[in-house]
């Protein structure tokens, strides 16, 4: 597939009300258009609440068939889930094509809003091929540690999707940091945060979730806006990056180690 159509849903998360957030997302993946390749969600946009991962499980697998687009994958975001007596922040792709949810976790909790108090690091870190093409997925802070995005690239991911719940202030150094990955990578990066709410410490969220190309040169940003975003990825970009900037070859043929 040389043409991916993504949908980025920049959410208005309502902090603490599970039933609301998850009715306002039925109505957004219900409009998902049908020729849409792949849908990514954002980090959190449940409410900062916890749950087992088998009802995290069982409300994905309701909202899921809402998609009308037949040959979707769907990148949930990230929850913060209990899993047999520990917590962490998971989120999963889902697809038709996949046998069952394929699982991907924050690697690193954050300790500027001190998740490691209540969370613990994740080991899931997958690439998923969907119609012949290869995503993975860095949740929220793991976006600071190149060698996560790296390991994802080099196991082939053209597509390294960021689910996220950033802050205003924090936003200018998310879109440097995603033509960094995207470049240093040469992948497309897409970043979908919350939009209309804010942290505990009352930092406003709102939106600028971004799409970065691999030659480090295009940006594209999505304003403070709730909505479905659609963009364009021409895959055959990577290749013609890739004759100039031949990074994951050279770190292939050093043998340098990466994280899985």
């Amino acid at each position: 597939m040389a043409q991916v159509k993504l949908a980025v849903i920049q959410f208005p998360r309502q902090t603490f009300e599970l039933d609301p957030n998850i009715r306002r997302m039925s109505d957004y993946l219900a409009a998902i258009e049908t020729d849409t390749d792949i849908v990514l969600l954002p980090e959190g946009w449940m409410g900062p609440l916890f749950m087992g991962e088998d009802k995290n499980l069982k409300i994905l697998g309701e909202l899921f068939p809402l998609i009308k687009a037949p040959d979707c994958l769907l990148a949930t975001g990230a929850q913060y889930l209990e899993i047999d007596g520990q917590k962490l922040d998971r989120g999963f792709f889902i697809s038709k094509h996949l046998d069952e949810p394929v699982p991907y976790d924050k690697i690193f909790p954050s300790q500027a809003i001190r998740e490691r108090d209540f969370i613990v690091p994740g080991h899931h870190l997958p690439v998923v091929e969907h119609q012949g093409v290869k995503v993975g997925a860095a949740v929220c802070v793991d976006f600071f540690y190149p060698e996560l995005v790296r390991s994802l690239a080099l196991r082939g991911a053209s597509l390294v999707v960021n689910p996220a719940n950033i802050p205003t202030n924090r936003m200018p150094l998310w879109h440097r940091l995603g033509v960094t990955r995207a470049s240093e990578n040469t992948v497309f990066v897409a970043m979908a945060n919350n939009t209309g709410t804010s942290y505990p410490d009352q930092r406003r969220i709102t939106g600028d979730s971004f799409v970065a190309y691999p030659d480090g040169f295009q940006l594209f940003t999505f304003g403070p806006e709730p909505g479905i975003y659609y963009h364009q990825l021409d895959l055959s970009l990577i290749d013609q990056v890739r004759q100039r900037w031949p990074y994951l070859d050279d770190i292939r043929e050093r043998g340098m180690e990466v994280p899985r």
